[in-house]
């Protein structure tokens, strides 16, 4: 259907963030609910961790070359093939009872998470012209933090009046609306077989090199995708001992953790809100280095916390910022890399990030131990902010902002 009909671009971008706001509040009922329905499984909290290594695993062993893949055939339709077999795998899970082949289709939908995350920002930045970036990359960061907060709320009722069966049933339908509005959309950017013949696994050594040669070729980007991408690595390793910092270092019950946690997702709203209203008037230089610099600093100041109240000050700084220093750097990424090679460009750089993710979580689990949860939490979030000013530094740099203004390169636009 959507390369039989021309849509105007008003209307292919409102398909397109409703199926992805759709898709994001069914990502947040699955979160709750699947740890729910394997708790309920096999009543043991190892088990539960492990969902969380499985998917991280499934990106170690696929992400260096999935790239390979996703950059040569239609985007569209590997997006839609990719969401109807995540609905598939998900409404089949309250249906089995072993653990074993439980974790064999998380394995498969940590599989699917990695493969539509690298075809998601190229269609993404064919589909909507360069002018208007910026502002739909704010809506689809205030659907999905919307979605952070409606779907556990969602789950959570579903829970209380049934199984964990029906939240997995509701998610798996959310990725049928997803696949339905990709049908919907047009074929954008197919790129040219190639009718070079090589072995598997030689086209993706020679896609490494590219991707290699790319980040070289890029100084700017890669140092600032690597600042990024460290305070990423920075920030999950706080999130993850949030439950046991709002216990121990706070001393909050089961009720302030849950406002305290809801202030955030309020605060990435209320950001994601406020930029969409006035992305035209706020510079990618702007974002990327002021939005990240306060997002650090709202981590720190939470980290420094001592009281309910001066927490959730912290975290409603780094939600309002937390969103420009996404959608900023987002931005950025999409007038610099080639769309022709950002799956493969993601191949070289996603597992290294994905390993030190693992790396840092079960670090940041020995040091909460070892020397106390507010002592990683305090240290963690100091060496974000020196992180975000290291960024703040290379964006305002004179030489880097011809880079960074919003009239940067058109390489975004290569197929």
């Amino acid at each position: 259907m959507g390369g039989k009909f021309k849509l105007k671009t008003a209307t292919r971008t409102g398909i397109f963030v409703s199926g992805i706001g759709v898709s994001a509040i069914g990502d947040f009922i699955y979160l709750v609910a699947i740890n729910v329905f394997v708790l309920n499984k096999t009543h043991s909290a190892t088990a539960v961790a492990g969902l969380w290594v499985v998917s991280r695993i499934a990106a170690l062993i696929v992400g260096p070359w999935i790239g390979s893949i996703t950059d040569r055939f239609s985007r569209r339709k590997q997006l839609i093939g990719v969401e109807a077999t995540r609905a598939l795998l998900i409404g089949f899970l309250p249906l089995l009872s072993h653990l074993t082949s439980i974790y064999v289709i998380l394995f498969l939908l940590g599989v699917g998470n990695t493969y539509f995350g690298s075809l998601f920002l190229p269609y993404q930045t064919l589909l909507v012209p360069e002018e208007s970036r910026k502002r739909v990359n704010s809506i689809v960061s205030t659907l999905r933090y919307s979605a952070f907060l409606t779907g556990p709320a969602i789950a959570g009722v579903l829970l209380m009046h049934g199984s964990a069966s029906i939240p997995l049933w509701l998610d798996s339908m959310s990725f049928l609306v997803s696949a339905a509005s990709f049908i919907l959309l047009p074929e954008l950017g197919v790129p040219q077989a190639s009718t070079e013949r090589k072995h598997p696994w030689r086209t993706v050594f020679t896609d490494w090199q590219t991707a290699i040669q790319f980040l070289n070729e890029n100084r700017l980007f890669t140092v600032l995708f690597s600042l990024n991408a460290l305070i990423g690595i920075f920030a999950l390793t706080a999130d993850t001992q949030e439950v046991v910092f709002a216990r121990q270092a706070l001393h909050l019950g089961q009720l302030g953790y849950g406002m305290m946690v809801t202030s955030a997702g309020i605060g990435f709203v209320a950001g994601s809100l406020l930029l969409s209203i006035m992305s035209k008037r706020l510079s990618t230089i702007w974002l990327l280095g002021i939005g990240t610099l306060f997002n650090a600093l709202g981590y720190l100041a939470y980290a420094l916390a001592h009281s309910f109240w001066e927490a959730v000050i912290g975290l409603i700084i780094l939600g309002l910022f937390g969103s420009s220093a996404s959608v900023g750097f987002t931005t950025y990424t999409q007038k610099i890399m080639p769309v022709s090679h950002m799956g493969r460009i993601n191949s070289v750089v996603g597992p290294p990030q994905q390993l030190l993710n693992i790396v840092f979580i079960l670090f940041g689990g020995f040091v909460a131990t070892w020397l106390g949860v507010r002592s990683l939490m305090v240290g963690i979030t100091t060496l974000m902010s020196l992180a975000a000013l290291v960024i703040v530094f290379v964006a305002y740099v004179p030489s880097n902002q011809r880079q960074l203004k919003d009239s940067a390169s058109n390489n975004a636009c290569s197929t």
